[in-house]
C-alpha cells in the first residue's frame, strides 16, 4: 500500500496494492490533515474542479427544452423536468450558437458538423473521408493538467466508434463518433464497452482478455482484499464507513456489468459485437458510475460522455418506440413523432440526472463531486428538425469548486459564440488559451 508511515494522515495518492492490481481510494476524512498542511484548506484539493461534457445527438425540440421566462427555475419545462432535485445547481443558457457546425459553403453534412465542431469550434474538413479538426477544450484542458492525474482524460460513450469511412455526405466517419480530439487529425480513444472501460480504471491492461478469461477472472476487489484490511485497522469510524461503502459500490458495479455482457457470453471473441447490450439506460448508468468512481479517486479531472453517435438512428424499444430518433427529429409537424420526440429528449435528460445524482450522493472534503464539478449538456444542433446550429440547448450544472453559481435560465445576444462558453469553463480549469475558434472572451456566468 502506497500510503505515508505516519499514522495522522494518508496521501491523496493512496493505492490499494495486491497481485499486480492498484486501486484508487476515494477522498477520505484521514487524507485532510496532509492537504491542510500543504494547501490551508480542509478540503482534499479546493483546486480539483472537473470538467465533464455531456453530448446528445440530433437536437431537441425548442418549445419543450427552454423555459418561458428568464431568471430563476421555480419550475422546468417538461424535456428537463427529471432535472428537478438539482434546480440548486443548474443553469440553461440560451442564444448560443456553434457557427463551424453551419455549412459555410461546405453543402450538407450537418449532423458530422455538430459533433465535430462542438468542441473543437473548428470547420471541419468535407474531403473524401479525410480528416483535420484541432484539439478540443476537454483536450486542452488535459494536455494543461498533464501529470497532475493518472489519466490525462477519460472519454466515454455508449455506442461504437468509426476511424475510416464517410458517414455524412462526405464526412469523415470519425466526426460523426468523437467529440473529444487530441489534434488537428486524432481523437481521443472513446471507449463504449462497460467491462474494458472498468478494466482500464481499475484492473490495469486487461482489455484484451478472451471471454473465457474474464469467467475465470476474480473481483479487483478480491486481490486487494488484504491491503484493504490493514488500511481499514487505520481509519476512524467514518472513513471505514466510507471505504465499505466504496468497496460494495464497485463490487456491485462489476456485477451489473457483467449482467450486461452475459447476452454475449457465448459469442467467439472475433465476433463479438459492439454493444454489449440492449439497454441504453442501463448502459449510461454504468458508464455514470465508472465516470463518479474515476472522478472520485482522481484518476482524471476532464470527462467527455457521447450519449449516442450524431445522427443516430436507433429505436428506443426501453421506450417502446421503434422508429428511429434522427428520422423522427425531422418531424415535420406530426403530432405522433412529436410526442414521441418528447419522450426520447426527457430520457437522454434522465440519463444526466442519474449522473448528477452520483456526483452529488459522493462525499468530497466538505461538499461533493457535483460540487467540486462544471458538467455541460448539450447538443451541437439547436432545433432537430431544422437542422439549425443556432439557439443550441445548452446547460450546466454543478458548482465548479465554488467558481460557478446557478443563473437559472439565462439568455445571451443571438449568435453568441459556443467557443465563448467554453474559454469560460477552460478558464475556471485555469487554463486561458490565447485564441479559441470563434471564441472572443469567457463568457460572463456571474449571476
Amino acid at each position: 500500500m502506497t500510503a505515508t508511515r505516519t499514522k495522522s494522515a494518508l496521501s491523496r495518492r493512496t493505492l490499494l496494492r495486491g497481485l499486480g492490481v492498484g486501486l484508487a481510494l476515494p477522498w477520505l476524512e484521514a487524507m485532510a490533515p496532509a492537504t491542510r498542511s500543504s494547501l490551508g484548506l480542509t478540503s482534499p484539493d479546493p483546486a480539483a474542479r472537473r470538467l465533464i461534457y455531456v453530448y446528445v445527438p440530433n437536437g431537441v425540440q425548442p418549445g419543450a427544452w427552454f423555459p418561458s421566462t428568464e431568471g430563476p427555475l421555480a419550475e422546468l419545462p417538461p424535456t428537463l423536468a427529471p432535472l428537478s432535485p438539482y434546480l440548486d445547481t443548474l443553469s440553461v443558457l440560451g442564444g448560443l450558437e456553434c457557427d463551424k457546425a453551419k455549412a459555410n459553403g461546405d453543402g450538407p453534412g450537418d449532423h458530422a458538423r455538430a459533433s465535430a465542431a462542438f468542441l473543437t469550434g473548428v470547420q471541419p474538413l468535407k474531403a473524401d473521408g479525410q480528416v483535420h479538426l484541432g484539439p478540443s477544450a476537454d483536450q486542452i484542458v488535459a494536455d494543461a493538467l498533464a501529470g497532475t492525474t493518472p489519466m490525462r482524460s477519460l472519454a466515454v460513450g455508449c455506442e461504437g466508434v468509426l476511424r475510416s469511412g464517410q458517414c455524412d455526405s462526405g464526412y469523415a466517419c470519425a466526426y460523426s463518433t468523437h467529440i473529444s480530439w487530441r489534434s488537428e487529425t486524432t481523437p481521443a480513444l472513446k471507449e463504449f464497452r462497460p467491462g474494458p472501460l472498468f478494466d482500464r480504471l481499475f484492473r490495469g491492461a486487461d482489455s484484451e482478455l478472451t471471454n473465457a478469461e474474464r469467467a475465470r477472472r476474480r473481483s479487483v476487489l478480491d486481490f486487494v482484499a488484504d491491503d484493504a484490511a490493514r488500511l481499514q485497522r487505520r481509519l476512524g469510524s467514518a472513513d471505514r464507513a466510507k471505504l465499505d461503502e466504496f468497496q460494495t459500490g464497485l463490487r456491485d458495479l462489476e456485477q451489473r456489468i457483467a449482467r450486461l455482457a452475459s447476452a454475449n457470453a457465448a459469442v467467439p471473441d472475433e465476433l463479438r459485437p459492439q454493444d454489449p447490450g440492449s439497454d441504453l439506460g442501463e448502459q449510461a448508468r454504468v458508464m455514470s458510475d465508472l465516470i463518479a468512481l474515476a472522478l472520485a479517486q482522481d484518476l482524471t479531472r476532464t470527462v467527455t460522455f457521447m450519449l449516442l453517435n450524431e445522427g443516430n438512428n436507433r429505436p428506443y424499444r426501453e421506450l417502446e418506440i421503434d422508429e428511429g430518433h434522427h428520422g423522427l427529429s425531422h418531424h415535420k409537424g406530426d403530432a405522433a413523432s412529436i410526442d414521441k420526440l418528447a419522450r426520447i429528449e426527457a430520457f437522454h435528460v434522465e440519463q444526466l440526472a442519474y449522473l448528477l445524482g452520483r456526483l452529488r450522493a459522493t462525499t468530497e472534503g466538505d461538499g461533493s463531486l457535483l460540487d467540486a464539478a462544471m458538467v455541460c449538456y448539450g447538443s451541437g444542433i439547436g432545433d432537430g428538425n431544422r437542422h439549425q446550429h443556432s439557439e443550441l440547448p445548452i446547460l450546466l450544472a454543478g458548482g465548479g469548486a465554488g467558481t460557478l453559481t446557478p443563473l437559472g435560465y439565462r439568455r445571451f445576444p443571438d449568435r453568441t459564440p459556443l467557443n465563448d462558453l467554453h474559454l469560460a469553463l477552460m478558464e475556471r480549469m485555469g487554463v486561458q488559451p490565447e485564441r479559441f475558434g470563434d471564441g472572443r472572451a469567457p463568457l460572463d456566468l456571474r449571476a
